[in-house]
């Protein structure tokens, strides 16, 4: 193509307007070929060839081009609607991703939480079993926000070939890294992860133009993955995992309205307390009583359903909602939570064993209560029954009826032993809210 320099005119041969400009040598050389001369006439027949060859790779290029802003912003519009649910997000993008650079080894880099030291696998497609972490402090992660584009790993500084997370990397037979990058909330960048790409099918390479295309996914990515940290942030508690206060609000009044609109069967409501649970931090320190929220967080969700909500209501208290359930399953249910709890094991600290317990109060909707706000009273009000007749047991309220609001005037409670006790009449000294002793 260079054979004949100037011939294509400057418009031609760019990246600007395709109609060409006047030429003059090429006017000459087409004055020329009237003539009959065959070298001129070949030389025009040549210029031919060599502008219909350009034309072909500029209408490729332009193809190419119109293909990957077609992808990308299909991709993009399709993890920004998955931005809220984290594995959805990854799934899709690894699939698409794979399918458009032919390669079927990917993975995804992440912090499960701010806080945390390094990226660790968040999902990953061709790969099994992989093992790999990150330190945030990694030259990679250096070199990655300082040239915040994607890296061919074997085009990094010598110096960091021998890191071991390079080593990794190649072992697992990952060849491109695309930084997560964000820029947006803040004047720094920041680096959320990355995306590994193995090596392309039928010794095919990653063009200058397909890591731009990498580049600019990997932008988008970074802010799909901030998005569903903060929303994830709003909505579990930093501590124990479990949602978070206002999210249990929120779904306990959409589970409510849902029954009194569509009439779905009944819920169960379970509010449960630590028993003496100040003992815990007095004795050894506010840290072990971390513990043993945190190894209460995980008893709860393991006994209950993937439909079930669990809940950490405030300081020591916990919430489960559970969904279309009856009154005879929802004391099966907060029985099995008490043993659950009285049986799992938790240490301080130093490592000395702690007996935990747990007192429990329940309601169902729409046998107990009219609204959520009194479905949460009367299961609270039940729960410090429990605690005012001696800890580590299950009290539910009964049936109020549909005449009016229900009154714990009387209530079932389940002992330790499952044997059942009628509770009269509980003291009103009892306040819904006030964390139990």
């Amino acid at each position: 193509m260079d054979k004949f320099p100037g011939f294509l005119g400057p418009g031609l041969s760019g990246a600007g307007s395709v109609v060409p400009k006047p030429n003059t040598e090429l006017m000459r050389l087409c004055e020329l070929a009237k003539l009959g001369s065959a070298p001129d006439v070949q030389k025009l027949s040549d210029w031919a060839q060599c502008a219909d060859s350009e034309a072909q790779t500029l209408r490729r290029t332009l193809r190419k081009q119109e293909h990957d802003f077609s992808t990308l912003f299909e991709i993009v519009g399709q993890i920004s609607a998955r931005s809220l649910d984290l594995a959805a997000m990854q799934t899709y993008l690894l699939r698409t991703v794979s399918g458009h650079f032919t390669t079927p080894k990917l993975l995804i880099v992440r912090r499960s939480r701010q806080e945390d030291k390094q990226f660790s696998i968040s999902a990953l497609q061709g790969l099994r079993e992989a093992k790999l972490d990150i330190p945030v402090d990694s030259p990679l992660c250096t070199e990655a926000l300082g040239r915040r584009k994607s890296l061919n790993l074997d085009e990094l500084p010598a110096h960091l070939h021998a890191l071991k997370e390079i080593r990794g990397l190649r072992d697992l037979g990952l060849q491109v890294a695309v930084p997560l990058v964000q820029e947006v909330e803040t004047p720094d960048t920041v680096l959320e992860g990355f995306l590994f790409l193995g090596k392309r099918m039928a010794n095919r390479v990653y063009s200058q133009a397909d890591l731009e295309f990498l580049n600019t996914l990997g932008k988008m990515l970074a802010i799909c993955l901030r998005n569903e940290a903060l929303y994830r942030r709003a909505i579990v508690d930093d501590l124990t995992g479990v949602a978070s206060r206002g999210h249990f609000d929120m779904r306990l009044a959409q589970e409510v309205n849902r029954i009194q609109i569509y009439g779905h069967r009944s819920m169960g409501l379970v509010m449960l307390d630590v028993d003496k649970f100040k003992n815990f931090n007095d004795s050894y320190g506010h840290q072990t009583g971390d513990r043993v929220l945190q190894a209460l967080a995980v008893v709860l969700v393991n006994q209950v359903r993937n439909v079930d909500l669990v809940a950490r209501y405030g300081g020591e208290e916990f919430a489960i909602i559970l969904l279309e359930i009856d009154r005879a399953r929802v004391l099966d249910v907060a029985q099995r939570l008490r043993r659950a709890v009285e049986s799992m094991a938790v240490t301080s600290l130093d490592g000395q064993e702690l007996k935990v317990t747990v007192s429990i109060g329940c309601a169902c909707f729409p046998d107990d209560a009219r609204d959520k706000t009194e479905l949460i009273q009367l299961s609270d009000k039940a729960l410090y029954v429990a605690k005012d007749g001696g800890r580590n047991r299950v009290v539910i309220v009964p049936p109020g009826g549909r005449n009016g609001p229900a009154k714990p005037d009387e209530t079932q409670t389940l002992l330790p032993s499952g044997r059942a006790e009628e509770r009269r009449k509980p003291s009103d000294r009892l306040v819904a809210g006030v964390p139990g002793t």
